[in-house]
């Protein structure tokens, strides 16, 4: 009895196949040696105010970012943006994001009454929980 020869779709899908399992296979071994246990490290960064479209122009929002270095996720990340000038403290607005996994980032945004400037801005993270 002779097999049937493959021809050669049959052997680039083989190879194809093939090539897929090894990738996804080593991208999993690497993942899991390069874990690591490390609590959330979490940053704040503001953008440039701008006014959103369809509102009137007494409000100004402020794109913030929050981002987590660390090896953990951090759940319900409250931050807390302060508009100051002249040393007083015109407005506090804060904001929470429902997670933020580790080694990545999310993003929001704030309104303001008065119009700020980048540098009247002072945020900050006021806490989050362990998941």
């Amino acid at each position: 009895m002779t097999l049937p020869k493959k021809n050669w779709l049959e052997w680039t899908v083989f190879a194809a196949g093939l090539t897929l399992l090894v990738a996804v296979a080593s991208y999993l071994v690497v993942q899991a040696l390069r874990y690591s246990d490390e609590p959330a490290a979490l940053t704040v960064a503001l953008g440039e105010p701008w006014s959103p479209a369809g509102t009137d122009l007494a409000q100004l929002a402020v794109p913030i970012t929050v981002g987590n270095h660390g090896g953990q996720t951090a759940a319900e990340v409250d931050v807390e943006v302060l508009l100051v000038r002249d040393g007083e403290v015109l407005e506090r607005r804060e904001l929470t994001f429902p997670f933020v996994p580790r080694r990545s980032s999310r993003s929001g945004s704030l309104t303001f009454q008065h119009h700020p400037r980048r540098e009247e801005l002072v945020a900050h993270v006021l806490g989050y929980l362990e998941p």
